[in-house]
């Protein structure tokens, strides 16, 4: 079976902050993985393929915001919340440098 992903991911969990756009409608939540092109996301209600969200990512030393595309979204196995998968859509070079390296490092600390 061929991967269909254009980046590695890493298996990471920590909080992070959305935003719908362009209404502002502002809500907390979990990632589950993170790679240099998307996130993989928790959420509590179902969000339809296309929304665009603001993503603020708390990588430790760093914030940085990026806008992601809803890609897919399906319903979590005996849980009544969704894995939802963004692809990031507007990314800076600098933040784009330090996402590559804050992936890097958490990846060469599970080798």
């Amino acid at each position: 079976m061929e991967n269909k992903r254009k980046e590695p991911r890493t298996m990471i969990s920590f909080p992070v902050a959305c935003d719908f756009l362009p209404q502002r409608n502002y809500f907390y939540t979990v990632c589950k993985d993170l790679s240099n092109g998307g996130i993989r996301l928790i959420t509590n209600n179902f969000i339809p393929r296309g929304h665009l969200l603001k993503i603020n990512l708390n990588l430790i030393d760093k914030v940085i915001d990026l806008k992601a595309k809803v890609m897919w979204c399906n319903k979590q196995r005996y849980a009544d919340r969704y894995y939802t998968g963004l692809e990031f859509t507007d990314i800076n070079e600098t933040s784009k440098i330090y996402l590559k390296g804050f992936i890097a490092s958490t990846q060469s600390n599970y080798e």
